[in-house]
């Protein structure tokens, strides 16, 4: 059982590297607005927490799924438990510390192969800005895990992107935003899910000085059901190649009114 505890300096430090500053995370006036209480965790921060607990329960497979839903937002300076789930193997929770009401859970399971996907768009990430991105990370995840590590850059990567919105699916809905972040500003978005599959060399221990010349990172399709007015559901995917080990990660958004199923 670990005692998981955020602050908004941790939240800073997470956008600083990721480039998510939602306003959920940041703005309590803006908060409120949307009926909420108060500023709430990043989920993927909350989530390098979960999936470093979930490296060391797997066994021997050539990859590894790693699927995570977000039911509650965390709150700052609030307390939580991580506890592994005994009735579910490689899988942990995280619950309040009174009610014991489930916020996040993840299990991390084998897979045989890696699923081919087609590729929207490319994009090379140089040596200079993947060394400066790597420092921005070593103090977001101590003793970190090279999956770790690209599972974050995967997640930046969607935030930054701009070619991201301009799929078919996704256009349509959203007209007035040229990439994931700045839609973070104009409409409320919630992240419910992620999976994560890799290759599990990449359970190898992360170094900041480790990395190739450069980085190339594919934009896979977008799916969208709903619309804006109801809820629009959002599942964007990205992947990469890290000395010659595949990673792919997906997540899944709740845009529009908070309050939609």
């Amino acid at each position: 059982m670990t005692p998981l505890h955020y602050t908004l300096e941790d939240a800073h430090r997470w956008a600083a590297f990721s480039g998510d500053y939602n306003p959920v995370h940041f703005d309590e006036a803006w908060v409120k607005a949307q009926g909420g209480t108060a500023l709430s965790v990043h989920g993927m921060l909350a989530l390098l927490d979960v999936k470093r607990a979930l490296s060391h329960e797997v066994g021997s497979a050539p990859f590894l799924n790693c699927t995570v839903r977000l039911r509650r937002p965390l709150l700052h300076d609030t307390t939580y438990l991580l506890t592994h789930d005994s009735a579910r193997k490689g899988a942990a929770v995280v619950t309040d510390v009174l009610a014991g009401q489930v916020f996040l859970t993840g299990q991390l399971i084998p897979q045989t192969h890696f699923p081919p996907s087609a590729v929207t768009h490319r994009t090379v990430l140089k040596s200079a800005t993947l060394a400066a991105l790597q420092e921005a990370f070593a103090p977001l995840l101590p003793a970190a895990q090279q999956w770790h590590f690209l599972d974050a850059l995967l997640f930046r990567h969607l935030i930054q992107d701009n070619s991201l919105l301009r799929q078919d699916v996704i256009a349509t809905i959203l007209p007035h935003c040229d990439k994931l972040a700045s839609l973070l500003s104009c409409y409320p978005v919630v992240q419910t899910h992620q999976e994560v599959i890799f290759d599990s060399h990449l359970l190898a221990p992360w170094q900041a000085d480790t990395r190739p010349g450069a980085l190339e990172i594919e934009t896979l399709p977008a799916l969208v059901v709903g619309d804006l007015q109801h809820g629009a559901i959002v599942r964007l995917a990205s992947q990469t190649r890290f000395l010659h080990h595949n990673i792919s990660s997906a997540i899944t958004l709740k845009v529009g009114p908070t309050g939609a199923p």
